[in-house]
Order: C-alpha cells, then sequence, then structure tokens
C-alpha cells in the first residue's frame, strides 16, 4: 500500500516532468491532483495522490500508462499502487473470466485485475475517496484530441519538427539519460530526433538474446555515430539457480501486480538489477502509428463477429497461448467463448470501419494494458522519458487514416524526414526504413525476403505452441518448473484456483517436460497472486 507523506501527497513515479521533460515541483503536482486541471500536461508515466479536508483525490496521467487500482466494500473504499494487497483488504478472491481472458490475450482487458472486484484506474479518468465511496470522473485531454487529421505531408512535417525540439529539450534536462537502443522502427525513430552533434558520447543500452538481432545492429549504430555502448547479455539468466529464479518470478510478479507473463516481468526485474538510476529514453508505444493489427487484414466498411473472430484467432490471442491441456476442461471452454464474447462486444461498442477498429482497440486495450504495465513495472526504479507519448504524436497517430500507417509507413516517414541516412541503415529484421515508403505492391517485394523466414518461423511457433528453447524465457521457465519438481507443495494454491486440471499438474511435477513460457507463466501468476 502507498501512505501519503506529511504534506498530505504523494508521487507515484520518479522525477515526474511535462512533455517538454522539465521536472514538476511537488507544490504544482499537488495543486494539479487536488484541481484536476493539467493533468494531461504531465507526460507519461505520472500518478500520484492529495488529501485535503478528508477527501484523497488520485490521478494518473490521461494516457493511464502508470497503473493504480481500486477497490470498493459495504461503505468503504480503498486504491492504491498493489491489486494484490487491496484483494487481501477486501476479502476477494481470483476473477475467473479476467483470467480467462489474459490466458488468451496475455494481458488483461478494460478496468480488469486477476482479482474479483479490484480494478484499475481507467485511462483519461481520476478518482476521487471520500466517505467510503470511490468516485470516478473525466480528466481533460488537452492536445491528445485533435479535431482532424491533417495531409500526411504536413502531419510529418510537424511530427518531425516536434521531435527534434523535444529530444533537444530533453537531453537538456537530462543530460545524464540513456537511450533504450535495439534493432526495431521506434527506436530508431528516437535516435533519428536526436541531432547529430548530440549523439557522440550519449550512453546507450541494448538487450542481448541469442534469438534477436537487436545487439548486432545497436552496435552498428553505436559505433557508427560514436555513442557509448553498453549490452545486457540476457544469457546470465541461464547461470541462476532454480531457487533463484523462483523467487525473482514470484517477486516480480508480486511487484509489477500479476499484469503480464511473470516471465517476462522477471527479466525486467534482472535486467534493473544490472542497472543504475539514469533516466532512460525509450520509444515504446510508436505501435500505436504503425498499424498494429493490419497484417493480413483488409479494409473493411465496417466491423463484424466474422472479422472480430479471425483478427481474435490470428492476431490478439498470442502467438504462444497457455496450453489449453493444463486447463480445468470446464474453464479452458468457457474462457475462450467469454473471451471471444468479450472482443466481439468491445468492437461493436468501437464501430467505425475495421481497420480503423483495430486501431482503436489497439489504444483503448493493448496500449494501456499492456504497454502501460511495461512501464508501471519501472517508472519507480529509473525516470522514464519517451517523446513518443507526447500528446500531439498519439493525438496525429490516432487519428491518421488507415492507408497512411500500414505496414509502418508513416513512422518510417517520419525517420526519412528526421535523419535520411537513418532511413537507409538496415533494421534488426534487414529490412530498411527507407524501403517501407513505397507504395504497398512494391513495399512487399522490398520486404518479403528479409520478412519471410520471420512469418515462417511465427507461424510454425503458432503451430506448435512452442517457444524458442533458445529464448530466456524459456531458461527461466525450466528452472521454474524444475523448482516446483523438488517442492511440489509450493503449486497447492494454484492446484486451489480450480483453473489448473490437477492431472495435468500431477504429470507436471512428477515427468521431465517443460511447458512452454506462456504456460508456466500463468502457472507463475496463480502462484504469486493465490498464495497466502
Amino acid at each position: 500500500m502507498t501512505e501519503l507523506d506529511p504534506s498530505g501527497a504523494t508521487v507515484l513515479v520518479l522525477r515526474p516532468h511535462d512533455h517538454a521533460f522539465a521536472v514538476q515541483d511537488a507544490s504544482t503536482l499537488r495543486k494539479r491532483i487536488l484541481s484536476g486541471q493539467g493533468l494531461a500536461d504531465l507526460a507519461a508515466p505520472f500518478a500520484g495522490a492529495a488529501a485535503e479536508n478528508g477527501t484523497v483525490r488520485v490521478a494518473s496521467d490521461w494516457l493511464g500508462m502508470r497503473q493504480l487500482y481500486g477497490v470498493r466494500g459495504d461503505r468503504w473504499a480503498a486504491t492504491g499502487t498493489s491489486a494484490r494487497e487491496l484483494a487481501r483488504l477486501a476479502g476477494r478472491g481470483p476473477d475467473l473470466e479476467a483470467l480467462g481472458v489474459y490466458r488468451l490475450v496475455g494481458h488483461f482487458l478494460d478496468e480488469d485485475t486477476a482479482f474479483d472486484g479490484v480494478h484499475t484506474l481507467r485511462a483519461g479518468h481520476g478518482w476521487t475517496l471520500a466517505k467510503g465511496r470511490l468516485i470516478e470522473s473525466e480528466i481533460d485531454p488537452g492536445d491528445f484530441r485533435t479535431g482532424h487529421a491533417p495531409r500526411v505531408e504536413e502531419a510529418v512535417r510537424e511530427l518531425a519538427a516536434l521531435l527534434r525540439t523535444t529530444m533537444q529539450q530533453c537531453l537538456d534536462e537530462h543530460p545524464d539519460a540513456i537511450l533504450q537502443l535495439s534493432g526495431g522502427l521506434d527506436t530508431r525513430l528516437v535516435l533519428a530526433a536526436i541531432p547529430p552533434s548530440r549523439r557522440a558520447g550519449l550512453e546507450t543500452l541494448t538487450l542481448s538474446a541469442d534469438d534477436s538481432g537487436d545487439a548486432a545492429t545497436a552496435a552498428m549504430l553505436a559505433e557508427r555515430y560514436r555513442m557509448r555502448y553498453k549490452v545486457i547479455d540476457l544469457a546470465g539468466l541461464q547461470r541462476l539457480e532454480p531457487a533463484e529464479v523462483h523467487r525473482l518470478v514470484l517477486d516480480a510478479s508480486r511487484r509489477r501486480e500479476q499484469v503480464l507473463n511473470p516471465l517476462h516481468l522477471s527479466l525486467l526485474e534482472w535486467v534493473e538489477e544490472q542497472t543504475g538510476e539514469a533516466p532512460r529514453i525509450s520509444g515504446l508505444g510508436g505501435e500505436l502509428a504503425r498499424g498494429m493489427y493490419y497484417a493480413m487484414q483488409r479494409g473493411r466498411p465496417s466491423v463484424t463477429p466474422k472479422l472480430v473472430d479471425r483478427l481474435a484467432r490470428w492476431r490478439i490471442f498470442s502467438l504462444d497461448p497457455v496450453d489449453s491441456a493444463c486447463l480445468d476442461p470446464d474453464f479452458a471452454r468457457e474462457s475462450e467463448a467469454a473471451a471471444k464474447a468479450r472482443l466481439r462486444e468491445i468492437f461493436t461498442g468501437i464501430g467505425g470501419d475495421w481497420l480503423s477498429a483495430t486501431d482503436a482497440y489497439y489504444y483503448r486495450q493493448r496500449y494501456h494494458r499492456s504497454v502501460g504495465a511495461v512501464i508501471t513495472s519501472s517508472c519507480t526504479e529509473h525516470t522514464c522519458l519517451n517523446p513518443l507519448l507526447h500528446p500531439r504524436f498519439v493525438a496525429l497517430a490516432e487519428a491518421l487514416p488507415p492507408e497512411v500507417k500500414r505496414g509502418s509507413r508513416f513512422n518510417a516517414r517520419l525517420v526519412a524526414a528526421l535523419d535520411p541516412e537513418l532511413a537507409a541503415l538496415p533494421m534488426d529484421t534487414g529490412v530498411r526504413p527507407a524501403a517501407l515508403m513505397a507504395p504497398r505492391p512494391l513495399t512487399l517485394v522490398r520486404t518479403a525476403r528479409d520478412q519471410g523466414t520471420k512469418v515462417v518461423h511465427k507461424t510454425r511457433q503458432r503451430l506448435s505452441r512452442r517457444g524458442d528453447s533458445a529464448t530466456a524465457t524459456s531458461a527461466l521457465a525450466r528452472a521454474l518448473v524444475t523448482h516446483w519438481r523438488a517442492e511440489p507443495s509450493l503449486l497447492e494454491p494454484v492446484a486451489a484456483t480450480g483453473l489448473v486440471d490437477r492431472r495435468w499438474l500431477d504429470r507436471l511435477l512428477s515427468g521431465t517436460e517443460v511447458p512452454a513460457p506462456a504456460t508456466t507463466g500463468f502457472l507463475a501468476l496463480l502462484e504469486a497472486a493465490f498464495t497466502p
């Protein structure tokens, strides 16, 4: 639980700042939280609470990237940073429908958590806690909303100028900032916005894994622009003993509120232990302008249940979902039906043309609950600096038509406008950002060879329901299962939920097979959430 300081306020991120990256003082933040005014002017992630005259007001950034939780009881209510502790306070058990959706989608939807009756604060809203009630109110969106979408050329010019300015402001305000450098397009966009004169000597941080080309691409960029290059090799996770892995996974899941696969959360936790508190620059969330769900989708005039079901099977349900064989048969069957029904309801509420509806789904669901979960997991460890969460970038990304964003074309055009040289250098896939700018048939020809192997690999994963044994999460899964077999009583709380088939669990503990990381992670989530 989070307590207010003597002034009657608390801030729940490190060094909260505005969209120009200027750090805000405690007095200004307290006034904004209590009045509800100007909250959209604070950069994500942000969250805080303030008390006055027996009333507590709780606020998050307008995008909801810093996630908070609340619960309502009989003439009482509570809010805090821990869904698990709120559930204990209220005596609440598992939310079966929410967990059923999670096991397929890979994150929770809307305001769901793993616990019945415990919810997240909705994006764009705040809470008032008074007289035993938790009352929700809207936050003024400020510049996060736009009345129209400009022509693509105008949007590119405007955002290129904006990103240049904000990155100069970022480095002026945070000269010790570290750039999280990967081989992908969004980090390339952030790097392109940094003036070449300010790249030399800039510290970068890259995660290296056997199944990723990030390290090689990042090393090439660091050498070319004389940036200081630091790499963290995830193979180090394989040197941990099973008991250490179990402790790491459960601690990470509990500290980060069971919002994503605990194996992924523990990987982030382990990385944080290898780094300091210096501010970090990232491009997390740039997918908002890239048409996340357009692949293999045609434009349609409206949303239909058939389109939703097809997208769910191919894209929304994760490439490596929790294995149905491990679940109680009734729960497996009912949860899949409920998840499909939930998605149909969400998309029906969005309406409009099909591709725009998929954008809205990403923005309202995955952006908040998955991207936000990753950001929430680190915002108390280091200062998060992200130019792609600027309100104007978000507003235009949401407003631009699908044909502009398809195939990452818009972000590629932004890279080219900022730095043509960077647009001509290959990414980790081997594709150059400049190649993504071509008309669609030519783009497909230019990128098919480079992306074909990747698509085939992902398709094989879908069919086999196995992860890559070389990945860090697979190593964590193996160690975790080894520890459970040494101490099988640890999984008794998992069996007690009734969600997992006991015969399957017995076979897991007595056998030699290791489930895929998604399945192992689901068991770890249940253990972390429901062990007394």
